[in-house]
């Protein structure tokens, strides 16, 4: 499908998008809502555009964005549920040093470990999908978080999207049921392209939710073309590419920064403080793709 096809479906999505009232996080029951019913309608990739248009954030955004990406590493997740992808631990610089491990004891599995900043604990996550040894291999294994052993930890505070609550949890033999052990690579199949996910499908809310506080600050769809075409783009592209970047994708995704920043001054004065804070979380993903980048140029 070309630019040009898609544009109609983006224009039609847009325009329903910007006929509902604004959520924030006081709203999360019928964010659940809306992501479920755009599931019914749309794939991921439309659903955040669709989501970042309904939010009041750059941090609903974010969430939007989030969510989203999580059904392209689980298209099970059930629709109007809220997930997290638990990959950091505190200290370590590579995957393959987290301490957080599975163990097997007559059978059965068993989850012990540490994860930190985990998004809408303590009271709002519904599951998590875990990255934990096992031997020497990484797997991937989800838990609903009122599972027997679970326990957040402190909050965490992060220089950005700060209406998104985050914490620390815990795991003590938290027994792995056989069908939540996901028989993958947890590295080349979970950790490596879910930061793909999350940069294509948050651009694309936040880009939506730029292009609702530009047209309700006196602008026109019309008169914002460029953000409908690169809106076009990044949806080509992660339709062609959807398991992991294309050189193009990096490209794509550093026009759809700048283009933000660009705009950003015409913003109404709260939702421009909020974005120039909350544009760190995508500015530190910008060192790992390069990185990436000069891996795939060699």
């Amino acid at each position: 499908m070309s630019c040009l096809a898609n544009k109609p479906g983006v224009l039609a999505i847009l325009q329903h998008a910007l006929e509902s009232p604004q959520l924030d996080f006081s709203d999360l029951a019928l964010f659940r809502q809306q992501l479920a019913a755009g599931f019914q309608q749309q794939t991921s990739i439309y659903n955040a555009l669709f989501l970042g248009a309904q939010v009041a954030t750059p941090g609903m955004a974010f969430l939007a964005g989030y969510q989203n990406a999580i059904r392209c590493l689980d298209p099970n997740c059930p629709a109007d549920e809220l997930a997290a992808f638990c990959i950091s631990e505190k200290g370590i610089k590579k995957p393959w040093d987290m301490a957080t491990c599975i163990s097997s004891f007559e059978g059965s599995h068993y989850l012990d470990g540490q994860k930190g900043y985990v998004m809408l604990l303590p009271n709002d996550l519904d599951r998590m999908y875990i990255v934990a040894k096992e031997g020497e291999q990484l797997r991937c294994l989800y838990l609903l978080t009122d599972s027997l052993g679970i326990v957040p930890t402190q909050p965490l505070v992060a220089p950005f999207v700060k209406d998104i609550p985050h914490a620390g949890v815990s795991f003590t033999n938290v027994l792995i049921p056989d069908s939540q052990l996901f028989d993958f690579d947890g590295h080349q199949q979970a950790n490596k392209p879910f930061r793909y996910w999350e940069d294509m499908h948050v651009a694309l809310a936040m880009i939506a939710w730029m292009l609702r506080e530009l047209i309700e600050n006196g602008q026109s769809l019309s008169t914002l073309e460029e953000f409908v075409e690169l809106i076009c783009q990044l949806i080509e592209k992660f339709e062609h590419c959807p398991d992991y970047y294309s050189l193009d994708c990096f490209d794509l995704l550093d026009k759809s920064h700048e283009l933000m920043d660009d705009y950003s001054q015409y913003l109404p004065k709260n939702s421009k403080n909020l974005w120039l804070n909350d544009r760190l979380l995508l500015q530190m993903g910008q060192k790992i793709r390069q990185l990436i980048r000069s891996k795939m140029t060699r």
